[in-house]
């Protein structure tokens, strides 16, 4: 009656100034920017706790093995900006799982240092946070960083727990998957 789907892989394409990748089609523009040097953010229509963004900002290095060194040492200096800090500070006994002390807790599910299609070395994370605050049982990170063009790029989906497991999981892997830099 209305048509055909016309497209039905799941994604769009977006091309930036210097990079691109594939958006789930649901997600939309936010002008919401955690930070000054993020140059693209997207969210879930349904839940605005599903987000991406891209950031870009000078370098002075060729590579982000120069960056930073290893993917370990990259995560340690920057993981505070990317996931936040425990704002919360008192006593608690192991509250929901969580070290005395403390009402978050970040797991390193998976850690990589791939090459792109240029050769260029890029550091890959799936990282899972928890929060004692939290509804979604925990939000799940999936960054990519790499140097290219005088510029650190970095992305970072975001979803929330129990959307990862209806299936938001394929909307954030393809877009991680899809991520490249010219």
């Amino acid at each position: 009656m209305f048509g055909k789907t016309t497209n039905t892989t799941g994604f769009v394409s977006y091309a930036g100034d210097d990079f691109a990748l594939k958006l789930p089609v649901r997600w939309i523009p936010s002008r919401e920017r955690e930070f000054s040097d993020i140059v693209l953010r997207y969210e879930d229509n349904f839940d605005h706790t599903n987000s991406l963004f891209v950031a870009a900002v000078k370098s002075d290095k060729s590579s982000i093995t120069d960056v930073a060194g290893s993917p370990e040492a990259w995560l340690e200096a920057n993981g505070d900006r990317l996931f936040g800090l425990q704002s919360w500070e008192g006593s608690t006994i192991s509250e929901g799982g969580f070290a005395p002390g403390s009402t978050s807790a970040a797991s390193i599910l998976d850690i990589s240092q791939v090459k792109d299609a240029k050769g260029r070395a890029v550091y890959k994370y799936h990282v899972l946070v928890r929060t004692a605050d939290g509804d979604e049982g925990g939000r799940h990170y999936l960054i990519s960083t790499l140097v290219a063009n005088g510029k650190l790029y970095t992305f970072c989906c975001c979803v929330g727990d129990k959307r990862w497991f209806k299936g938001v999981k394929n909307d954030a892997l393809g877009s991680q998957d899809s991520f490249t830099v010219a």
